[in-house]
């Protein structure tokens, strides 16, 4: 491939005088909209068979040169259906019209580091979700507004506490403890999703036990730092043919989002307000009392206590979750941006602030944002594009997840009777005769914090040097780099007044963590497209070097003890955990691609290989090869005149690097050994030569577009496992450690995907879109080194209750628990797996002249949960069905006979995720708004219905945060929300 490039540029240079003498004419003309006639700017066209082209200016117009008696052009702008046109002999002017691309038919999707191809030529499926997809609905972040719009990407929930922090999970679990995470690509900027803990747990005692503390801390991903409203679109590259450019970070996908640009013309700008509100959408209920049934449940409990809750001779039945949780709090953002541009420079300015307040009291979230996005024409052959973006963001998440101090108030609730008042007549908290470690949940939202807040920098360039540009060949050069930084800031306090702090030795705790990030990457590229103009016979080459420099480091400090009214670390008598860590990996890679397009643009062969190496390997110097190979190819008017069918086909390898430190065998520092302060050998062995895990698929599928683009369907199938895992295993009790790092067995994924679209509706007042997406996906562990079974980190709360097991023969995320038996003992089981059997969601977008109304409605069927949540209730009789047969052998089945199997339930829901209603305002009333050019009104509202038989907050809650297989764990989260706004967008 290296060697193709100069021999072609030559033969083009050569060929170059001839090509000029044979030009017959220059055409002109202008492209416009079908719908309204108005200007397409930067369109492009192309003589087919050639690499020349040009673009329209701000008024639509163009000039081209062409030869031939009857060339063809190729007319093609984003959002818009490519137009293919003859232009008869003699003829020198043309005008066209381009209809609206609503069902994304014609976008250019990545194919390369630098490169891409039309989506009908594309030999993977592709993903893409537009900026007004994710902005129609206000959401916490990106990842929850990709919710339902990407088939085969499950994404769930920590909680549903402000501010984010979910999980995006692309073609099942792939990983045991290597990295689960897809990469996020920013205009070309790797973006780090990192989840860095608060330090919650250092109040909530949720590290003893069963699993490690910082992942049960409701802990924000880093991606929450990105501004939806910034985004142009989102293309997700789900299969491995497709990711491998990005090497062994890409096993789970990768998410490229490109940010607005500006475009030429005169400057646009638009401004938003949002005003609106959230609430509880659903959570446990609560059991009612009579004085019998108290008296039975808590004979501890002095009866004429009881009594005294009596009102009019029953005991009254409180709502504690919505005494906690039943706030309606303000909640606005504010978005403004400016663009526009001639042919030499665009730009695009915005900024945002936004503020949601949570259900609970002294929680929230708050956004402040801006982004500058610059291209700059530098000469006939220069070209630079500047992009850079700044966020603050803080979230106040309070005190929920799992505990075990009393100071979770969504734990904590679980264990207070209905018929015990949680305040005073004046409001003020109150001492509970029941509850759990003496917690108030009341008291711990009012006087405790937990606050992080994050400053970030994102910013990259892109350098074009356009070397060659003849009627059949080009070569560019592009350089490529940029950086993306934060800090992260942390506080969780908790004061010593809080009820249950008074019961420990030394009450108040105050905890500060901090996290610093540095991503850099840069890489260099070459491109070369030869076509000769005949048959459609396109080559691109290209080739480069990419380099990435990751660091990021954390501290922590806790003291206990503090005197009433202070919250400084110093000012405790006592210092608990202190914690220093940092992490450095450095990876350097070459990569080659070859693409050929052909038979008229019927045929598209690809391949290529990535060479990586990386700091985090075992051996440094070795070079990994992620090799890919794909084809597709199209049947025009295969179903009648405008129809395309096209059939595919991809092999692919990528990898999912060791996490830091893995090849290493770390030391315990702070040790005092015969009185002298020394460090000790941890007890996990590192392994010396560790080496990426490989994930190699096979992909498959069909596409069509029927109806002249007015309906579509892709299909794939896939086939995909990863091998070399990166596994703990237990050594011998000889080695002195109590596991050790090692590479090895496999784990499979078979899944089908289903992307459909129709237009049911096209006419120039009204149109009906159309949309769904299906998946389903299986795993299996087809292999274990030796056999080996195990129990990942916090896998659940023993096996009365289910417990995730990795196990050969069976599915990745398999939860087992223990059913007892006829002899008096207990059979371990399988109770499920965590993986569901299908999600299907279906979306509509009607318009009707100048209202327009959409919704998404998202299904999950089967798939399971370790509902502890459930269990937390039933296990102290609290559950709303606590006085019924079924309630009391749950009761039992908790506290007697071990039975897992009521704690492990389906999740099963049907959720309406997103409903918008709203109108764009007649010219002349947008007049009205200073001038304003035209005003869109709308209510939007999320998660505003769910429908299923799941007890508890929500079916797609996932407390234990960014782990591979342990996600479905339901343990007393921050309550799901739903919201509405009421919008007003104007345009000048």
């Amino acid at each position: 491939m290296r060697s193709l490039t100069p021999c072609v540029a030559v033969l083009v240079l050569l060929a170059a005088p001839t090509w000029a003498a044979a030009q017959e004419r220059e055409v002109s003309g202008t492209v416009v909209r079908e719908s309204g006639g108005q200007p397409i700017p930067e369109a492009t066209i192309t003589l087919v068979g050639g690499t020349a082209g040009t673009k329209t200016n701000g008024q639509g117009r163009f000039t081209i040169g062409v030869s031939g008696a009857e060339p063809r052009l190729v007319i093609r702008a984003i959002g818009y259906q490519r137009l293919e046109i003859v232009l008869p002999a003699g003829q020198t002017t043309v005008d066209v019209a381009l209809k609206e691309d609503i069902l994304k038919l014609e976008e250019i999707v990545v194919s390369g580091q630098q490169t891409g191809v039309e989506r009908r030529n594309a030999t993977t499926a592709s993903a893409i979700v537009s900026g007004e997809e994710l902005t129609r609905v206000p959401a916490a972040s990106v990842d929850e507004a990709l919710q339902g719009k990407v088939a085969g990407a499950f994404i769930q929930q920590n909680s549903g506490g402000p501010g984010g922090g979910l999980q995006v999970r692309i073609r099942g679990a792939n990983t045991a403890v290597g990295s689960p995470d897809p990469i996020f690509v920013v205009d070309g900027v790797i973006y780090s999703d990192a989840t860095l803990p608060s330090g919650l747990f250092s109040v909530t005692a949720s590290s003893s036990n069963r699993g490690h503390g910082e992942q049960q801390d409701d802990a924000v991903n880093r991606v929450a730092d990105l501004n939806p409203n910034e985004i142009a679109s989102i293309e997700i590259l789900k299969g491995a043919a497709a990711s491998s450019i990005y090497g062994s970070k890409a096993a789970n996908g990768v998410v490229l989002i490109t940010t607005n640009r500006g475009k030429i013309g005169k400057p646009k700008v638009n401004v938003t307000q949002r005003l609106g509100f959230f609430e509880l959408l659903r959570g446990p209920g609560f059991r009612a009392f009579d004085t019998t049934s108290a008296f039975a449940t808590f004979p501890a409990l002095d009866p004429a206590v009881i009594r005294s809750y009596e009102v009019n001779g029953k005991l009254k039945a409180y709502d504690d979750l919505q005494a906690l949780a039943g706030n309606k709090p303000f909640a606005w953002e504010t978005l403004a941006d400016v663009s526009g541009g001639n042919e030499n420079t665009k730009y695009y300015v915005s900024g945002g602030w936004k503020s949601d307040k949570g259900i609970i009291n002294n929680t929230g979230a708050e956004k402040q944002s801006l982004r500058f996005n610059l291209d700059q024409r530098l000469g006939e052959r220069l070209n630079l594009a500047f992009n850079g973006g700044f966020t603050r963001n803080v979230t106040d998440r309070g005190i929920t997840n799992n505990d075990n101090s009393g100071a979770s108030v969504t734990y904590a609730i679980a264990y207070i009777p209905s018929f015990i008042p949680l305040t005073n007549a004046d409001g003020s908290p109150r001492p509970l005769e029941v509850a759990y470690k003496g917690s108030n949940p009341i008291q711990t939202a009012l006087l405790s914090t937990n606050r992080e807040s994050v400053n970030r920098f994102t910013g990259g360039a892109n350098l074009t040097y356009n070397a060659i540009a003849t009627p059949h060949s080009s070569l560019k050069f592009v350089a490529a780099g940029g950086a993306d930084l934060f800090n992260q800031s942390a506080r969780v306090i908790a004061p010593p007044e809080l009820f249950f702090q008074q019961t420990v030795a030394n009450p108040g705790i105050s905890a500060r963590s901090t996290g610093d990030s540095r991503n850099l990457n840069w890489n260099l590229n070459a491109i070369h497209t030869y076509s000769p103009g005949e048959g459609g016979f396109r080559a691109t080459t290209s080739f480069g070097a990419q380099y990435e420099d990751r660091d990021l480091s954390r501290t922590r400090v806790v003291a206990e003890g503090l005197l009433g009214g202070q919250t400084n670390i110093d000012q405790g008598s006592v210092f608990g955990q202190q914690f220093e860590a940092t992490s450095k990996e450095r990876t350097f890679a070459f990569y080659g691609q070859e693409e050929f397009l052909t038979m008229h643009e019927k045929l598209l062969i690809a391949a290529g290989a990535r060479a990586e190496r990386s700091s985090a390997n075992g051996d440094q110097g070795k070079y990994y090869l992620f090799p890919k190979l794909s084809a597709s190819y199209r049947f025009p008017n295969l179903f009648g005149e405008g129809s395309e069918f096209k059939i595919r086909g991809a092999y692919g390898q990528t990898g999912n690097q060791p996490l830091f430190g893995q090849k290493f065998t770390t030391l315990a520092g702070g040790q005092v050994i015969g009185g002298v302060i020394g460090t000790t050998v941890d007890l996990t062995s590192g392994l010396a030569n560790v080496k990426p895990e490989r994930l190699k698929e096979f992909e498959g599928g069909i596409d069509a577009s029927l109806w002249n683009g007015r309906a579509t369907v892709e299909v794939t199938g896939f086939s995909r496992k990863t091998q070399d895992l990166l596994l703990n295993r237990t050594p011998a009790p000889s080695s002195g450690f109590t596991s050790e790092i090692i590479n090895g067995g496999v784990f499979r994924n078979t899944g089908i995907e289903v992307a459909l679209g129709v237009t049911p509706v096209q006419t120039r007042s009204a149109s009906w879109l159309v949309r769904s997406t299906f998946a389903r996906i299986r795993s299996n562990v087809d292999t274990l080194p030796d056999g080996l079974s195990f129990r990942p980190e916090n896998a659940g709360f023993g096996l009365a209750f289910g417990e995730f097991f990795v196990q050969q023969g069976r599915p990745v995320q398999q939860i087992v628990g223990q059913v007892p038996n006829a002899a008096g003992g207990f059979d371990i089981v399988q109770l499920g797996d965590a993986n569901p059997n299908f999600r299907l969601s279906l979306s509509n977008d009607i318009t009707y002249k100048s209202l327009f109304v959409s919704f998404l409605w998202d299904w999950q069927q089967g798939g399971v949960a370790q509902n502890q949540t459930l269990s937390l209730y039933d296990c102290n009789n609290l559950a709303p069905d606590g006085g019924t047969a079924a309630g009391q052998a749950r009761y039992d089945a908790c506290n007697s006979t071990g039975d897992a199997r009521p704690f492990v339930q389906s999740t099963s829901f049907v959720k309406l995720r997103e409903a918008t209603i709203g109108i764009s305002l007649p010219r002349s009333w947008s007049r009205a708004f200073a001038g304003a050019n035209d005003v869109r009104v709308s209510l939007t509202g999320r998660n505003l219905l769910l429908f299923t038989d799941y007890f508890g907050y929500d079916p797609e809650v996932s407390n234990y945060g960014q782990q591979a297989i342990v996600r479905n764990i339901d343990l007393g989260p921050y309550p799901p929300m739903r919201s509405f706004f009421f919008n007003v967008t104007v345009g000048f």
